[in-house]
């Protein structure tokens, strides 16, 4: 990251679905988000459900990131996701009603508490991102 951009691969099981260089990045993470700027010192994290924003010139690109892990090293950030979508492939329609689903699950356990979370988690972030 030394000439002052920060270079960003962004990888599924399928493919590398992004490589690109830009001036900074905001990803989502478990407990938050976390700002990459060029120079950001090394680390590994565990992301959330929501927006990757890369920023680059002006401009910002948006992304929904379904979960996974991030690596930043000194040459790039390594997002591993199950998922990524652009904004043009969110259905909105299917976002709602995936919220009205998460809604409907009862907490009744540890492991159904952490679904429904999970679950309005990602359903209000595609929700955020289709009324961009």
């Amino acid at each position: 990251m030394s000439d002052g951009a920060v270079h960003c691969v962004v990888v599924t099981p399928e493919k590398t679905e992004l490589d690109v260089r830009c001036d900074s990045l905001i990803l989502p993470m478990y407990d938050g988000e976390l700002g990459v700027y060029p120079g950001r010192a090394p680390m590994v994290g565990r992301l959330g459900f929501g927006l990757l924003k890369i920023k680059s010139a002006g401009k910002e690109d948006v992304w929904f990131v379904d979960g996974g892990f991030v690596q930043v090293t000194r040459e790039a950030v390594q997002v591993l996701t199950d998922r990524v979508m652009r904004r043009d492939q969110i259905d909105r329609t299917a976002a709602e009603a995936d919220l009205q689903k998460a809604l409907e699950i009862k907490p009744t356990s540890p492991e159904a508490s952490a679904l429904r979370d999970r679950s309005l988690a990602a359903a209000r972030a595609k929700i955020r991102l289709s009324s961009r």
